[in-house]
């Protein structure tokens, strides 16, 4: 009976650690207010999401644009094809692709490599040729988890409690 009880709760412990919110978590930074800056607008990004079909290479980005500034902006950004006329399907990183179809808001994401120490995320609004704004935010690596396609298959996402904010000014 002793041995079971030892077993039990030994057991216990490890599956509580593994499902601990903390357990997988990067450090990142708690969430916080958005910045304050009158010159430009600022946009959260929730739900950031890169699909690896086999494991490596990028499949797929997804994430919502959300207002900060009390408007109801609250779109879903997928890499638009032009040439499909729909969500592509080879995902280049560090290409800018439109937000959707007729969007005014396109991205760029570039994940951390040798030279760069931080996921990159750029961020273009076109309200006309002349006016067009831009922003970037750098961000530690999504959490990985199995995507359920494959045996290599991984969906890797931005926690939750993780406030990104893009602050876009006007390029020059």
């Amino acid at each position: 009976m002793k041995y079971f009880a030892t077993v039990a709760a030994t057991t216990t412990l490890f599956i509580s650690a593994l499902a601990a919110p903390g357990a997988c978590r990067n450090n990142y930074p708690p969430s916080s207010a958005p910045p304050n800056d009158t010159d430009g607008s600022v946009f959260q990004i929730k739900d950031f999401s890169v699909r690896k079909l086999n494991g490596k290479d990028i499949s797929n980005v997804s994430f919502r644009i959300l207002a900060t500034n009390g408007g109801t902006l609250d779109f879903q950004c997928i890499p638009y094809d032009p040439a499909t006329d729909a969500a592509t399907t080879n995902f280049v990183p560090g290409q800018v692709y439109f937000c959707g179809k007729d969007s005014s808001l396109s991205f760029s994401y570039t994940p951390k490599h040798d030279d760069q120490k931080q996921n990159e995320l750029w961020l273009w609004q076109t309200i006309t040729q002349e006016q067009v704004y831009a922003g970037h935010v750098d961000f530690d690596d999504p959490i990985c988890r199995a995507g359920g396609a494959g045996q290599n298959d991984l969906i890797c996402d931005v926690p939750q409690v993780v406030d990104l904010f893009v602050t876009v000014e006007k390029a020059s």
